[in-house]
């Protein structure tokens, strides 16, 4: 049986699960100063820390897969960077734009989703191509 290694997945996994950490301690850290055991109790400023942690946890692990596929079927080492930078950074942005709300159009959110999207289709259709 052959070890299969995909050392550019796992330093984008590595990456984000540090991410995905630090947003699940900023919703500890509102729910604890607002004193909210379950949910955001009504708060928008929790609403919008679970909902940072909550998107980054819908979107990083089927781009993980797909990256993880990539890199199995020989997807090419500089589009993996390419797809691990823009997964990180657009989910950095999300998370940013969540928790530093704006009134007008949230720049960073659109470019975090935007970002996430990319790396999902573009990974996709790379698959497809392989």
């Amino acid at each position: 049986m052959q070890l299969i290694s995909l050392p550019i997945t796992a330093l984008y996994a590595a990456l984000c699960g540090f991410l995905v950490v630090a947003l699940a301690a900023n919703v500890v850290r509102y729910r604890l100063g607002k004193k909210v055991s379950l949910g955001d109790g009504g708060h928008k400023d929790v609403n919008r820390a679970i909902r940072a942690h909550g998107n980054t946890v819908e979107y990083i692990p089927l781009a993980l897969i797909l990256m993880a596929l990539l890199e199995i079927n020989g997807g090419g080492n500089s589009a993996l960077h390419v797809y691990g930078i823009l997964l990180l950074a657009g989910r950095v942005s999300y998370a940013y734009g969540m928790l530093v709300p704006r009134s007008s159009a949230n720049l960073p959110r659109q470019l975090g989703i935007l970002t996430s999207w990319i790396v999902i289709v573009g990974t996709c259709i790379q698959l497809l191509l392989v």
